[in-house]
């Protein structure tokens, strides 16, 4: 009951919130008017909100689950479609006979046969009836990939494990300088110069630094991208280091499915989560990723019944030693030298920090170059200090804390070197280069050929150190440094941001053997040590560079070039 007061004399009657105001009754109208509206905005005011939030709940709850799932399906393993139940193996021999299930709607068993001695499936037989290894020219078509930042110790160990016998036993790629993937893909593929040795980088012309996390993100001025395949999308290069196993399975997973999507006689491949898994984790930790990478390729081999030639590759290696950061700005701010963006005094300096990776770059004001790399040699974890002739005929190298300093020029074509050392040898070349003279080897001049010095040094501390730093000297990216600083392992340069985020177990960049040295194996021997440019035969690169990429679509000049001899 609710009580009004009209006209001074109190008046009762029932209240219905939820009915119209008594038309009936004129002296109450206006104040049952005013009631009833009360009553409905306090109903509205409470009940809209409500919903609101009941309906915002729900939507965060559905989204949740939503990425959840995503998350839970993404990155899934593949299961393996031949699996090796069994190896025979004759006294004093390694196994020669390989039985493999082959999974699916109707499993099947197959015979794998090692014909020669080598180690490596050459005959088959199925129940469809047997084929054979192919051929260095034989396949009608070719999967290239490189499985970016594996060392060369990683595959050998494994193929001796009895793994990866599709392929004769992995051999060496010599990388880059410095040896990381924008300089050694650019190789590889004999793509146009990219603007730098990382995606942030300083340009010249600009006099600023430019490019950063959009470049990797985008993949936007990097010419080697566009000659690719399959390059996994940028978002997901920087994954690995939150969800690094299931990034990897992603990656495969992606990378498989456009093999078999497309039907380009030469598929090129870039598999980058293996690069960021070794960064962080041991070798011995990624060999289950190894493995599962072995079946994918194993599928893909055995499905085309010899009409598929496969090489795969690692663009650099990984020095697999934990790793702390070089205090750089710190040290040239203490010398006096001015770390910026851009150039404009003499003690300026520019270095372009992103990855956490075993080399610095640096740029400086050209009557500047040689005091900033002799004072280079006193900062802690330096290796070795290059500085190049700004013509590109010679470059100065340093040893960290010595004295000891060596001249190294070439040939204008760059098939002979000659190198001079004073106070030490910063490359470890000076006997070498005796032993050379001793044999007849060196011209008049004192130059050595460029095969010579390749194959005496592949293996060496520095790999192919001649060749390559001739390479960075004279180019090799748009925005070339003045000076190269190659750190020890167990030491990186990168940004500060990113040292946060992980505990580096390895990592590359540097001249040093194990920072270097990929591995190169294929379905056809492969020379014992091999540079990273020359890994693609020449005909597979015509091949892949005449078709026409915007169509996806074979060209004649493509098969052609296919059928043409190696």
């Amino acid at each position: 009951m609710r009580r009004l007061t009209v006209r001074n004399r109190p008046v009762s009657y029932e209240s219905n919130s939820h009915a119209g105001p008594d038309k009936t009754r004129p002296e109450i109208a206006a104040a049952e008017e005013s009631s009833f509206r009360d009553a409905r905005r306090s109903q509205t005011s409470f009940t809209a909100p409500l919903g609101r939030r009941v309906l915002l709940r729900l939507a965060v709850v559905a989204a949740c689950a939503f990425l959840a799932l995503e998350v839970y399906l993404w990155g899934a393993a593949i299961r393996p479609r031949y699996r090796i139940v069994d190896a025979q193996t004759e006294p004093g021999s390694t196994p020669s006979e390989w039985v493999l299930a082959r999974e699916g709607s109707h499993a099947e068993h197959w015979t794998a046969r090692d014909t020669d001695g080598d180690g490596t499936w050459d005959e088959f037989d199925t129940p469809q009836g047997p084929f054979a290894r192919p051929t260095s020219s034989s396949p009608r078509r070719w999967l290239v990939v490189c499985l970016d930042g594996v060392p060369i110790t990683a595959t050998q160990s494994l193929w001796d494990a009895g793994h990866f016998r599709e392929f004769f036993r992995p051999t060496a790629t010599v990388s880059t300088l410095p040896s990381d993937s924008e300089m050694a893909l650019t190789a590889a593929l004999h793509a146009a110069p990219v603007p730098g040795y990382e995606h942030r980088y300083f340009d010249r012309a600009k006099n600023t630094m430019r490019g950063g996390a959009w470049v990797t993100l985008s993949g936007y001025g990097i010419p080697y991208i566009r000659k690719l395949d399959y390059d996994p999308p940028g978002w997901s290069k920087a994954a690995p280091y939150v969800m690094l196993r299931k990034t990897y399975d992603a990656d495969l997973g992606r990378f498989r499915a456009a093999f078999l999507r497309s039907h380009e006689p030469v598929f090129l491949a870039h598999i980058t989560a293996s690069d960021a898994f070794l960064h962080v984790r041991t070798a011995q930790q990624a060999r289950p990723l190894l493995l599962e990478f072995d079946d994918v390729l194993r599928e893909l081999y055995l499905d085309a019944r010899g009409d598929l030639g496969i090489i795969v590759f690692s663009d650099h290696g990984n020095t697999q030693v934990p790793n702390r950061a070089v205090p750089l700005e710190t040290f040239l701010t203490g010398h006096g030298w001015r770390v910026s963006d851009s150039l404009h005094a003499p003690r300026d300096v520019a270095i372009p920090p992103y990855g956490l990776v075993g080399f610095a770059a640096i740029y400086c004001q050209p009557e500047s170059v040689e005091q900033l790399a002799e004072e280079l040699r006193g900062i802690e974890g330096a290796d070795v200090i290059m500085s190049r002739d700004p013509k590109g005929q010679m470059a100065t190298i340093r040893a960290a804390g010595s004295n000891a300093i060596a001249e190294l020029d070439w040939s204008a074509d760059g098939q002979r070197y000659r190198y001079s050392a004073r106070g030490g040898d910063p490359l470890e070349l000076t006997d070498l280069f005796g032993r050379l003279r001793a044999s007849g080897k060196l011209d008049g001049k004192g130059f050595a050929s460029d095969a010579d010095l390749f194959a005496a040094t592949w293996w060496a501390l520095y790999p192919d150190a001649a060749g390559r730093i001739r390479a960075w000297a004279t180019g090799g990216v748009r925005n070339p440094s003045d000076i190269m600083v190659s750190f020890r392992p167990g030491y990186f340069y990168g940004k500060g941001s990113f040292n946060y985020l992980v505990t580096l177990a390895g990592t590359h960049g540097g001249l040093e053997r194990s920072a270097t040295l990929g591995f190169a194996m294929a379905t056809f021997p492969l020379p014992v040590a091999t540079r990273v440019r020359d890994v693609i035969p020449a005909r597979l690169l015509d091949a892949a560079s005449a078709r026409q990429r915007p169509n996806r679509s074979a060209s004649p000049q493509a098969v052609a070039a296919l059928s043409s001899n190696p």
